[in-house]
């Protein structure tokens, strides 16, 4: 497994800053039958491991194995999961920030009430397109960084408060 470029030294810094590390994700590929909670389990202990040489400690892993059609409570852009995250880790939300890069990542943070950040990983291309819908319901702007080491200028204007 290669971690991306800069993505264990940005964790660390942001674990050391105070934040949590926590997954949320949508595992909608279990309620299709394309694997089990096994096979996803045994990718976030592979996740732990890899980012573990570098220092950096998840905290917890919450996932959705829903289909999107099941209609339930807890798949992204819901903020179920990060409620939860919240509730289980006293998390102040309104002084969070998630991180991904779909649009039902930045739903979800809204919805939770904390800051949403966008990478140009993955789907980011596609969210960026999005990204006006989604300011109409934020007072200030969705920061967009190109990968998971640019986020830790956050950290820096955070500092200076």
């Amino acid at each position: 497994m290669q971690l991306p470029a800069g993505a264990g030294e940005a964790l660390t810094q942001w674990q050391k800053a105070g934040y949590l590390l926590i997954v949320i994700t949508n595992q909608a590929g279990i309620g299709r039958g394309y694997f089990d909670h096994g096979d996803v389990a045994a990718v976030h202990t592979k996740i732990r491991q890899e980012y573990g040489k570098e220092g950096v400690k998840f905290t917890d892993f919450f996932l959705c194995p829903h289909h999107p059609e099941d209609g339930c409570d807890c798949r992204k852009p819901s903020p179920e999961m990060l409620l939860r995250a919240a509730e289980q880790y006293q998390i102040s939300l309104q002084e969070s920030y998630f991180i991904g890069d779909a649009p039902s990542d930045v739903g979800a943070a809204i919805a939770a009430g904390c800051q949403p950040v966008v990478l140009m990983t993955g789907r980011g291309e596609e969210t960026c397109q999005q990204l006006d819908k989604f300011r109409l319901q934020l007072a200030g702007p969705i920061p967009v960084f190109a990968n998971l080491g640019e986020t830790v200028s956050l950290l820096a204007s955070l500092s200076s408060k």
